[in-house]
């Protein structure tokens, strides 16, 4: 099964649900699976009352995940994030990568030789465009 999770496409949630053998990301699914102390008294209590309001605070102000944990997760469970990116002179690519050469590229990165994935894949491109463009 494919599963999806799409940020700042601007599509309707029909044109979502055409995303052919995908499956959306459901909201909380990453809290609850890792069982986030917030998130099991959010489940205690009922939503929109004033003390699930005040435990939801915590969310967006304290989170006790982080993004990288939360991105780690959603590559563990196969989604694929689709993103709408408006940078100039960039293109999306979307590729599947071998688990091993991925951790490889994460390590690089929490080494501080590269700042994100993208950066590490265009220093390896643009040395190897250069070392072979002779």
């Amino acid at each position: 099964m494919n599963m999806l999770i799409s940020f700042g496409l601007g599509l309707t949630v029909d044109q979502k649900m055409s995303l052919e053998g995908f499956t959306e990301y459901k909201r909380r699914e990453f809290c609850n699976d890792v069982k986030c102390p917030v998130q099991m008294k959010l489940n205690q209590q009922k939503e929109k009352s004033k003390e699930y309001d005040q435990i939801r605070k915590t969310c967006s102000t304290a989170c006790v995940c982080t993004t990288w944990q939360f991105h780690h997760w959603l590559i563990e469970k196969g989604y694929i994030i689709i993103a709408q990116l408006n940078l100039e002179n960039k293109a999306s690519l979307f590729a599947s990568i071998d688990k091993d050469l991925l951790k490889w590229i994460d390590k690089q990165i929490q080494n501080g030789k590269y700042n994100s994935r993208s950066h590490l894949i265009e220093s390896m491109l643009s040395e190897y465009r250069a070392n072979n463009a002779k």
